[in-house]
């Protein structure tokens, strides 16, 4: 670390003492500036694996780019060169919530990591049970608000983000003050995907983000009062693949089995969810269709919206049922949140498209369309550059 400096604090009008940054690891100091711009529409993508490739990611397309790793600044300098903000992971916040003390030292350290590696906002990922009013829903509201102001007093332009369930009532145990969230934070990223982790109903496998629940999610946080201009609408670029059992006359399932009946697996209550399956990612998906392992053609399922298809696992001889989102049910979703005005869409993972350098032909077709679907709600036009495998390094 080097030597301190006095910050004017813009929120306060008093001074503070930190710490500066250590030495600028991008190829031009102007990188390890804060971003300060806004686009209309926004697009927030998770970097997840921390060691997924960047080399065919359309920087055109992203505002926001979440959970970007301290360990990889090249990620970071390529985000600041596209100007798109690269936000850190809160991580597990349960120790900050116990009481004021823990609260107050916590976002300290938070606020250091941000300059100590030029992150231009923090996004919350808390996703344990919490009831209606409790102690630990007021808490983590507090959390929030207390490290929105901590980081706006360093960077007026950071960037506070907290994830919610794709629905604000009955989720999964989650209780917690949305609407207190949203007015503390910049934006609510919706997690409109598995939307069947819990199912009270017949135990059989459907898809990860049907289409009219999507809307009912979404309304609801709207009901609430909160602002479309907080909103980012959540999409998943993985799916889930589904072992498929026989159903309750001991039928086996066949190859082209319709309904994929699961073994249940209980999860906060439920007594059937989608933790019967596996998530596995779009590209995994394509790689299979292209070569020809599915035993039935990609099928449309209209209510939901979303495509399946069944495969054999010819080792084991078990009949699986996948459910995931193409390019073309995605771009159903983006066209809702276009209509109901939300500020961004945003996907739980880009490692889930393949974005390597070495891809092969098809490989890249698939990460294009997918990119290009994002361009139904952005309206900004893709980066063909990109999409060729121009690498974006730090220096």
């Amino acid at each position: 670390m080097g030597q301190l400096s006095v910050v004017w604090c813009l929120t306060s009008g008093v001074t503070e003492t930190v710490k500066e940054p250590a030495s600028c690891p991008c190829s031009s100091p102007a990188l390890c500036s804060f971003v300060r711009t806004r686009r209309e529409r926004e697009f927030m993508g998770f970097f997840y694996p921390e060691d997924m490739p960047v080399d065919l990611l359309d920087w055109s397309q992203i505002s926001s780019l979440a959970w970007v790793p301290a360990q990889r600044p090249e990620v970071m300098c390529a985000a600041h060169a596209a100007g798109v903000r690269a936000i850190m992971n809160a991580g597990d916040v349960s120790a900050a919530i116990a009481d004021d003390k823990a609260r107050e030292l916590w976002v300290d350290a938070q606020v250091e990591l941000m300059r100590r590696h030029w992150y231009d906002g923090i996004n919350f990922d808390y996703e344990l049970p919490a009831k209606m009013g409790s102690q630990l829903s007021t808490n983590y509201t507090r959390l929030v608000e207390a490290t929105s102001r901590a980081f706006k007093r360093v960077n007026p332009h950071a960037e506070i983000s907290v994830d919610v369930p794709w629905a604000a009532f009955g989720n999964d145990g989650r209780d917690y003050d949305w609407k207190g969230l949203a007015k503390v934070s910049d934006r609510l990223f919706v997690m409109s995907y598995d939307q069947q982790a819990q199912v009270f109903g017949r135990c059989v496998a459907a898809a990860n983000s049907p289409l009219p629940q999507v809307a009912k999610g979404v309304q609801q946080y709207l009901d609430l009062g909160i602002p479309p201009s907080k909103l980012i609408l959540g999409v998943a670029w993985y799916g889930y693949d589904y072992p498929c059992q026989p159903d309750g006359r001991g039928v086996k399932p066949g190859p082209d089995t319709d309904l994929c009946v699961l073994q249940p697996v209980e999860y906060r209550g439920a007594p059937c969810s989608d933790a019967a399956g596996v998530q596995r990612n779009f590209w995994e998906f394509m790689a299979e269709l292209r070569a020809g392992r599915n035993s039935t053609a990609l099928t449309w399922d209209p209510l939901a919206s979303s495509p399946r298809f069944n495969y054999v696992d010819k080792t084991k001889g078990q009949v699986h049922q996948v459910w995931f989102e193409t390019p073309t049910s995605l771009a159903l979703r983006y066209r809702l949140a276009r209509d109901l005005g939300l500020k961004g869409v945003g996907t739980w993972n880009l490692g889930a498209v393949e974005h390597s350098g070495t891809a092969g032909l098809e490989a890249r077709a698939d990460t294009a369309a997918m990119w290009e679907a994002v361009r139904v709600f952005t309206g900004v036009r893709m980066d063909t550059t990109t999409m060729k495998g121009m690498r974006l390094t730090g220096g």
